[in-house]
Formats: C-alpha cells, sequence, structure tokens
C-alpha cells in the first residue's frame, strides 16, 4: 500500500512538472514525507525531482538560458552545506512543520507574485543578483523540504522571464539543485535513503518515465491554468496535512 501511494506522489508530480516546469516537489514532497517520514521522504523527493528534471531536459534543452541557470545553481549549491548543518539536530515534528511551512509560504509567495509585478520593473534589465537572491533561496527550500520552485517561480514573474525558457531551465537547475541538498545531506547529516527492495526501487525508476510520458500527453491536451489549478490544491493539501502531522493535530 505504501509503495502503491509512493508511485502515485510520483505520477502526478512528474507530470504536473512535465507541463509547467515545475510542480514536483510542491505536490509529491509532503505526500512522501507523511508516507517516508520526513528525512527519508525529502531525499526521495531530490532524487525522483532530479531524475524527472533529467528527463524532461532531453525535450527542452535547446530553450535552456544557460548563463542564468549558472547563476542561480551557484547560488543554489551555497547554500545547501549551511542548510544542512542547520537541520541535523531538528527533530521529526519540526521537520514535517518545516516542510508544510515552506509549501504554503512558497506557493502563497508564487501565486502574489503576479500582483506584485505591476507595470514597473523590481531591477534593471539584465541583473543578475535576483537571479542568485533566487537560486540561493531554492536551494535552501531543497535541503530543508525538498522543494525549491516558489522562490523561482516568483522570480520568473517579476522578471517577466518567457514561459517556454523559464520551464526549460528550471530543469538543469533542479537537477543541480537536488543532487546537491541530497549530497549535504547523505555526507553531513544522519540521513539515509529508504530501504526499498530492487524491485520497488525499479518501479520508483518505472514511474518516473511514465510521469513524464503521461505528462507530455497532458501538455497536449490540458490547458497550463487547469494544470497549475490542480498543482495550487495539491500543495496545498499536503502542506497543510505535513504541517498538522508535525504540530501533532493529525496522527
Amino acid at each position: 500500500m505504501l509503495l502503491a501511494l509512493l508511485l502515485a506522489a510520483i505520477m502526478v508530480g512528474g507530470s504536473l512538472q512535465r507541463v509547467t516546469g515545475l510542480g514536483f516537489a510542491m505536490v509529491a514532497g509532503p505526500f512522501m514525507v507523511l508516507l517516508l517520514g520526513p528525512e527519508q521522504g525529502v531525499l526521495m523527493v531530490n532524487l525522483c525531482g532530479s531524475t524527472s528534471a533529467v528527463l524532461i531536459l532531453t525535450r527542452v534543452v535547446r530553450d535552456v538560458d544557460w548563463r542564468r541557470f549558472a547563476v542561480m545553481a551557484v547560488a543554489s549549491v551555497c547554500t545547501t552545506v549551511p542548510g544542512a548543518l542547520l537541520l541535523r539536530d531538528a527533530s521529526d515534528a519540526a521537520l514535517e512543520v518545516t516542510v508544510g511551512a515552506v509549501v504554503i509560504v512558497g506557493m502563497t509567495v508564487a501565486l502574489l507574485a503576479g500582483r506584485l509585478r505591476g507595470d514597473r520593473r523590481w531591477w534593471r534589465v539584465g541583473a543578475r543578483w535576483p537571479a542568485a537572491v533566487a537560486g540561493s533561496l531554492s536551494g535552501a527550500g531543497s535541503v530543508a523540504a525538498g522543494i525549491g520552485g516558489p522562490p523561482l517561480a516568483a522570480y520568473s514573474v517579476l522578471e517577466r522571464w518567457d514561459p517556454v525558457r523559464f520551464a526549460a531551465t528550471l530543469q538543469p537547475f533542479f537537477v543541480v539543485n537536488a543532487m546537491g541538498a541530497m549530497g549535504s545531506k547523505l555526507l553531513l547529516t544522519d540521513a539515509r535513503m529508504p530501504q526499498l527492495d530492487a524491485w520497488a526501487w525499479a518501479a520508483v525508476a518505472v514511474a518516473c518515465v511514465a510521469a513524464v510520458v503521461v505528462g507530455d500527453r497532458l501538455a497536449r491536451v490540458v490547458s497550463r491554468e487547469v494544470t497549475r489549478r490542480v498543482l495550487v490544491v495539491l500543495a496545498y493539501a499536503g502542506g497543510l496535512a505535513t504541517m498538522l502531522r508535525g504540530l501533532g493535530v493529525l496522527g
């Protein structure tokens, strides 16, 4: 039963990421934490999210903005080590509350970014520091909760970044971001990957691939607006459930 729910989370999160460019961690992350616990759940999010990003990258590599990717990636990696050290001694309950809060606050900021944009620009055209700030916040979120998309989504709106290039550039970034976060936690903390049988890991790999295939089909028949609404509802539901369990409200 646990594996079936885990595979379902991977399928839904991976499909949404293929359509919108992000969403795997925000949707699948809280549910993986509920299923596997905060430490192993976040590591599984990092692993599966980066795998999905690699698969999607093969389809969108021509649209990647490599210069902006480099700025965000370097900033992200610089925050993973201190983030891992900061959370090393945190309790499971504290980590679950952190995951839920990151999802809820991050999603809210991303949704409000459009209203904050207005007609004027918040920084000059071509400025690199906003990309660095977004990347560093994403790195911190990825270490703490496996979730690095919201700061980037807010940045893309305020920057007026072309949605196609934004979605494409996120894929190599998510690979670097997730691998940096996962490596830091495995090396600097007591966190360990979930103990699954070989056949279960094979099923996880198949689910990652299948999610991208399903996402390809959905991208042709379902509008991005509908997909975005589904992403928002699932992210809030998962984030709230994870936070409530960390607070002891849910058993």
